[in-house]
Parts: structure tokens; sequence; C-alpha cells
């Protein structure tokens, strides 16, 4: 439908650029999918299309997980890690272990009272889990790390020397 919407001559030009944008979406999800279906383990990566208003992406799930007979994931035994950009409540990241559909949730949050309030919630997200077929054994929340330039091996978040190691110092043996 995107295609045949890209195709048509009397579609808007902004829409036929968010249908571009979509299809081109779609492709790089369908490339990161493709991995080898014969290995034993699984990682992937899906970027959700949800934009903010400042047209950055805001949502993100890595999974790691086991393959089943079939080569399809196994949802009883997986870890996921959702990194989400929320508008009001900020940068969220949660840290799902699922072991025997048993679920560790461990939630990251830049403010406090977020994470303060998620747990608060624990109940609804038990209940929301059980009715999927998951128990939760364990919810707790914590401040994210703050990452400093300088720890990065670069004075400027962004340059390309912000993501370099710092330099090494010493020798590995002695003669």
């Amino acid at each position: 439908m995107l295609l045949q919407l890209l195709a048509a001559d009397d579609v808007p030009a902004p829409l036929q650029e968010a249908a571009r944008q979509l299809i081109l979406q779609l492709t790089g999800q369908q490339l990161l999918l493709n991995t080898d279906r014969t290995a034993p383990f699984a990682q992937v990566t899906l970027f959700l299309p949800f934009v903010g208003a400042d047209g950055e992406q805001t949502a993100a799930v890595h999974i790691e997980s086991r393959r089943g007979r079939k080569g399809e994931l196994d949802a009883s035994n997986c870890r996921l890690w959702f990194d989400l950009q929320m508008k009001s409540l900020g940068l969220i990241m949660l840290d799902v272990q699922v072991l025997d559909r048993k679920v560790m949730l461990k939630i990251y949050t830049e403010a406090e009272a977020t994470g303060q309030f998620l747990e608060s919630r624990q109940e609804d997200i038990q209940e929301a889990l059980h009715t999927a077929g998951y128990q939760l054994v364990s919810l707790k929340s914590d401040l994210l790390p703050s990452v400093e330039p300088e720890t990065m091996g670069g004075s400027e978040p962004g340059s390309p020397f912000s993501y370099t190691p710092t330099t090494y110092k010493g020798v590995d043996y002695r003669v």
C-alpha cells in the first residue's frame, strides 16, 4: 500500500515523503531482522516509528533470545531492553529479563519521581503480566547513571573523539 501511495500522481508531496520515510524504515527493520536462523541465540533491534516533536526517534527495543526449533524467538526466556524517550516522563530505560516466564523488571529513569511512580504501579504491572501469562518476580527502579564527556575519551559530546577509549599507559608484561 505504501508503494502504491508513493507511485500515485494525485497524492500531495508531504504524504509521499511520509510514505517514502515509512518504506525506508520498514526496509531497515527487515535488514536488521535478517539474522542467521540456525544460530542458537538471536539479537534483534527494533526501532519503533514513534517520532517526537523534534523529529527524533523516541523508542527502540533490543531483544536477546534463544531460538526455538523452527528459528522463532523464545518469549519465555529472553532479555529485552527498551529505550524510551517520553515527552512528559523523560528518558526511560527498561531492562526486562524473562526466565521460564518469570519477569525481573529494572527501570532506569532521569527523574527519581518517575521511578517511584512506576514502582507504585507494581500491582497493575503484575496483573497485566499475569494476564499475558507471565509472573512478575521483581520490580526495581534506579536513576540513569550520568555519563560525563571526560569519561568517554573526548571533551565534546558527539565529537568523533568522544567514543574513543582513553589513552593506554603502561606495559603488558616485563622481560
